[in-house]
């Protein structure tokens, strides 16, 4: 399920944003509203992965369904 999520602790946001299928805005949008969780380095995001697996594992769950 997350083998094309790469295996380190922060991802870009363009990584997260190309495994999920959505845009960069979206990923943004998600970190700001805590849906998603991060860090800001200057102008740089970088989301945990964990936050991810997390996110795409509610989604899968038959409560969501």
């Amino acid at each position: 399920m997350f083998g094309d999520l790469p295996l380190k602790t922060f991802l870009t946001s363009g990584e997260v944003a190309r495994f999920l299928s959505v845009s960069l805005k979206t990923i943004h949008r998600w970190y700001h509203s805590g849906l998603i969780g991060g860090v800001k380095a200057g102008r740089s995001l970088r989301i945990y992965r964990d936050s991810i697996v997390k996110l795409v594992g509610e989604k899968a769950s038959p409560a969501h369904q």
